[in-house]
Parts: structure tokens; C-alpha cells; sequence
């Protein structure tokens, strides 16, 4: 008996226990289905928030649109012309005596990964259809990307993890303004709409802007010698111009300048000229300075060695890579180490160029212009006489001939 009432009390407790199980494991399941429909809760109602907050970037994008439809001529020229003119600019306006690593505005074709990028910032661009030719960098992920059918933009709305972006078709840019305030801040505006407003920008860029979008505005694609020799001399400054005029006379253009990488023993320029290729080395913190020049005539060859090392996370990540400069005369090697990839190929193309236009030059024919000796008036008066006795000219006729004559002797 005692037996089965011990059986049948642990029973009724197993049951008990299988009881509170079961309630505790209910509880449990009430709790976490409380807590998923208040994840639920807040999930849907962060998405309609952001879906009222993407609807209001999108308004913000059409009116925008809006305001700038209407205009148009700035880019009335054809996408090759534009790429071609493009990178014409960047490689002799603009990057003689530029920062590349500071700026923020990257140019047709200054990075090779400019497509790359402009996919990423702008993933509805079509790029087999249409081709980057400038890419304005601005803080938070604000863009601006011109290529040859759309002018694209890509600003934060508010205070929101959403872009007021869209695209305008390139034939209704009318004016393109890169500006920066007294506040510090990089604005850019289309046809006199705002479409970003960043901190975060590079003294050199507005002005060079400045100079693309006139040009564009004029149709002045022609970039001569003269003009990028006047731009470089108001780039580096008195100063430094006096600095390069030791070297370089006042009958050489200047065609191309670069600062030197910031190291204490780092250059403190590299300058082309139409005639030469100058550079100053600074060592012992510039107690000491040494001078190269290399004259083009002189010159057999000049090419890049490329670095492995020193490469950058950038989006220039090509362009800011070090390489040699390797410079062969009279069969020995100079090698000039530490520059930027994009130095030291503007410096081979411009010794290239000058060297072309120095061959073609000499092989042009001389044309000498010879002065017909003036005849000995003594020989003429003998051929006047004659003429006389043969009754060609009358007596008068060699009379006044012969004063003539002899009034020269």
C-alpha cells in the first residue's frame, strides 16, 4: 500500500512538472512571439519612415529637375569632343601644379577606374551607352557625375540615410558652377540650382572649374603653349617662378610643374620646359639643394619604371602610385625616384613632344634668299653703247642713260 501511494505521488509530481513545462515553455513562446511582433512592429514602421523619407528625397529630386529644365547649350558639342577636350584640360591645365591627391574633382581619363567608380555611386548609369567624364567627390556620399548624355547628382537628404539623386540629360545644361563660400563650403550648382553643398573639397578645384566650364561656355577647345606657360607661372607664384627662371630663361615656355612628394628629402619641384626638364632636389631640410637639367637634344630616351610599393586605397590609386623617371644620356642612366606615376609620364610625353617638333623642325628645307648683285655700272654703259651703234636707242636715250650711270659711280 505504502508502495503505491509512493508510485502515485511520483507520478503526480511528474505530471506537475510536465505541467509547469509546458506552461513555462508557453510563457516562453508568448514572450518571444511579443517580442517578434514588436520587432515586426518597429521594422514596418522604420520602413514606412523610410519610405516617407525616400519619397520626400525623390519630391525634392523631380523639383529640382524641374527648376533646371528649360536651359541648355553649354554642352551642345559631341561626346567625343567633349572626352577629347576633357582630357586635354586635365592633362595641360590642370594638373601642372595641382595636388591630384588633394583634389576632389577627378577627370576624363585621370583614373582608369573612373567608370568603376561612377557604376558604384550611380548604379542605374548605363556605361555602355554613355562615358564619365568628370566625377566630383563631396562628403557623405555626395556626387557629381558629368558623362556625355547626363549630368547625374547625388546629395543626403536632411538628416535622413537617403539621397536626393536623379539625372539630367547634357542637353538641357545650360551653366555649371563649382564654388566654395566663406564658410568653407564646396557648392555646386546647374543652371543655378544648388545640387550639393559638402565640407569637404580643395582650394585648387573651383578655380580650375571655373576655367573648364568657360571654356565649355566659348567653345575654346584650342589650349596652346603660351596659355598653359601663363597659367603654370600663376599657379607656383613669384617666388617660385623666380626660383625656376635660375634655371629655365625667359624664351622657354613652361609646359609643366610638379611639387614634390611631401618627404624631407623630397623634391621641391620638377619643371618642363619646351627646351628641358629641370628638377630641384632638397636634402638636410633644405640646407642643401641639387640641380639636374636635362636638355631634350641631349636626351636618347626617357621612360617610367614602375613601383610595386606605395600603393593607395584611393580612387587615383594609378595615378598616385610612385615610379622612376629613367632619363638615358650620352649612354648613361639618371634616375629620378619618388615621383607620381602621372609626373613622371607627363614629363616622357612632353620630352616626347618637344623632341618630335625639334626633328620635324630640322628636317624642314632652309631657304636661303640671295640678293642678285646689283651689275657694275661701268658694264652697263658698255652695253648701252653697243646698243647705241646697233641704233636700238637714240642718241638722247644713251645720253640720259649714261648720266644716270655715271651718277652712281
Amino acid at each position: 500500500m505504502a508502495f503505491n501511494d509512493f508510485l502515485k505521488k511520483a507520478k503526480d509530481a511528474a505530471a506537475s512538472a510536465a505541467d509547469s513545462a509546458k506552461t513555462a515553455a508557453g510563457n516562453a513562446k508568448a514572450v518571444l512571439d511579443e517580442k517578434k511582433q514588436a520587432a515586426d512592429a518597429k521594422k514596418a514602421e522604420q520602413e514606412r519612415i523610410a519610405a516617407e523619407q525616400q519619397a520626400a528625397a525623390d519630391a525634392r529630386a523631380a523639383a529640382l529637375l524641374e527648376q533646371m529644365a528649360g536651359q541648355g547649350g553649354l554642352l551642345d558639342i559631341d561626346g567625343q569632343t567633349l572626352l577629347s577636350f576633357t582630357a586635354d584640360y586635365y592633362d595641360r591645365l590642370y594638373l601642372p601644379a595641382h595636388s591630384v591627391s588633394a583634389s576632389k574633382w577627378v577627370l576624363h581619363p585621370l583614373d582608369k577606374k573612373l567608370e568603376k567608380y561612377a557604376k558604384k555611386d550611380f548604379p542605374e548609369c548605363a556605361l555602355d551607352a554613355e562615358t564619365p567624364v568628370f566625377l566630383l567627390i563631396g562628403k557623405a556620399g555626395a556626387r557629381i557625375l558629368l558623362t556625355t548624355r547626363h549630368l547625374w547628382f547625388k546629395s543626403p537628404f536632411e538628416d535622413t540615410a537617403c539621397y536626393v539623386a536623379g539625372k539630367l540629360p547634357i542637353a538641357q545644361v545650360g551653366t555649371m558652377a563649382y564654388t566654395c563660400d566663406d564658410q568653407g563650403n564646396y557648392i555646386f550648382t546647374c543652371n543655378g540650382v544648388e545640387l550639393i553643398n559638402t565640407h569637404h573639397g580643395f582650394e585648387m578645384d573651383p578655380q580650375s572649374f571655373a576655367a573648364y566650364a568657360d571654356r565649355l561656355a566659348r567653345k575654346d577647345f584650342v589650349i596652346t603653349d603660351e596659355q598653359v606657360d601663363a597659367l603654370i607661372q600663376q599657379k607656383i607664384g613669384d617666388k617660385i617662378l623666380k626660383n625656376v627662371r635660375e634655371y629655365a630663361f625667359e624664351d622657354e615656355l613652361l609646359l609643366y610643374f610638379a611639387w614634390g612628394c611631401d618627404s624631407i628629402t623630397a623634391k621641391d619641384f620638377v619643371v618642363c620646359t619646351n627646351k628641358q626638364l629641370v628638377v630641384l632636389d632638397r636634402e638636410a631640410f633644405g640646407l642643401t639643394k641639387n640641380v639636374k637639367q636635362f636638355y631634350y637634344e641631349d636626351v636618347t630616351s626617357m621612360s617610367t619604371l614602375q613601383e610595386t610599393s606605395g600603393l593607395l586605397d584611393l580612387a587615383l590609386t594609378a595615378a598616385l602610385s610612385l615610379c622612376t623617371l629613367q632619363i638615358t644620356v650620352a649612354g648613361n642612366f639618371a634616375n629620378l625616384q619618388n615621383l607620381y606615376t602621372y609626373e613622371a609620364e607627363k614629363a616622357v610625353k612632353v620630352y616626347r613632344e618637344c623632341r618630335r617638333s625639334q626633328k620635324e623642325a630640322d628636317k624642314q628645307p632652309q631657304v636661303v634668299i640671295q640678293q642678285a648683285a646689283a651689275e657694275d655700272p661701268l658694264a652697263q654703259l658698255e652695253k648701252l653703247n653697243k646698243l647705241k651703234e646697233m641704233g636700238v636707242i637714240s642718241d638722247e636715250e644713251f645720253a640720259a642713260k649714261k648720266a644716270d650711270l655715271l651718277a652712281k659711280l
